[in-house]
């Protein structure tokens, strides 16, 4: 035997045999196994995606073009055409206010005329339809329509039960400013004429929710002593059309309308109004 041949080996050392593993499958393959596969999106929410994407990408085209001159001058443009279009809206209702104004008193004259001028309107008919039952040549035929109120005992009467009287009819609360403001000069023509002139002040009772009991401390409050009614059924604001305050109406002894006056009196308008009732027309405007 060769030197070769003679070489000793390791007798204590065992023999290592391993064994092939029987499972072809690569690790990669054995753990993708042992979870479950990931579940792919569905259409809906892959078209939620795409909007979203879409929407960013608009929103950030809008920024860039908006930091660009041309995007600073076309959003100055944007603002000047709001504030414009504001102050067009108020010119019309300026305007609309000025027509109202000036068209209003070119109602027809044979109807209940209203206005807010400085003097009472009078009622006028033409001559061929008056009948005569007027106190003076101008007087106006057409008759006052009655309605029922209530006095400060409670005790109902009507319009109707004035006649025989001029009256000086008026429409007030005790909330309305304009109401108040022409209240003393009522007491004061009340105590001077209050013997030729039947004022009947109708308290609005109902209106904006006024109350008898208010009414009365108000009156009692300010000293007002000239005779106070209520419309508590709401009889008179129907029977005139009353829907704002303070209104006045001039109706003479045969219980026809001969003038009125909406918005608050002052001292000259109603000694007009006085003199109307009165025959008295030195002070009346024409």
């Amino acid at each position: 035997m060769s030197e070769n041949e003679k070489m000793p080996t390791d007798a204590g050392a065992p023999a290592e045999t391993t064994a092939a593993p029987t499972d072809s499958s690569t690790p990669a393959e054995t753990a993708a196994s042992a979870t479950p596969a990931a579940a792919e999106p569905s259409a809906a929410e892959q078209r939620g995606e795409a909007i979203g994407e879409r929407l960013a990408s608009l929103e950030a085209e809008e920024k860039a073009a908006a930091a660009t001159p041309e995007g600073e001058k076309a959003d100055r443009k944007k603002h000047v055409g709001v504030i414009v279009a504001a102050v067009v809206f108020a010119v019309l209702l300026i305007g609309a206010g000025v027509a109202y104004s000036v068209l209003a008193p070119a109602a027809d004259n044979k109807q209940i005329e209203v206005t807010g001028t400085d003097a009472v309107q009078e009622t006028e008919v033409d001559a061929a339809d008056d009948t005569g039952d007027g106190n003076g040549a101008n007087a106006a035929t057409t008759p006052a329509p009655d309605f029922t109120m209530t006095d400060a005992d409670g005790a109902t009467l009507t319009l109707a039960d004035f006649k025989g009287k001029p009256v000086l009819l008026n429409f007030w609360a005790s909330w309305c400013g304009p109401c108040q403001s022409e209240m003393p000069d009522i007491q004061t023509a009340w105590k001077e004429h209050g013997t030729d002139v039947e004022f009947v002040i109708v308290n609005m009772t109902g209106m904006n929710g006024e109350t008898e009991q208010s009414a009365k401390a108000f009156l009692a409050d300010a000293g007002y002593t000239f005779p106070c009614y209520f419309d508590a059924n709401n009889s008179a604001a129907t029977a005139f059309g009353v829907s704002s305050i303070p209104q006045t109406y001039l109706i003479n002894a045969e219980g026809n309308i001969i003038g009125a006056y909406m918005g608050a009196m002052d001292a000259s308008v109603l000694a007009q109004g006085i003199d109307m009732l009165t025959g008295n027309t030195s002070g009346a405007a024409q």
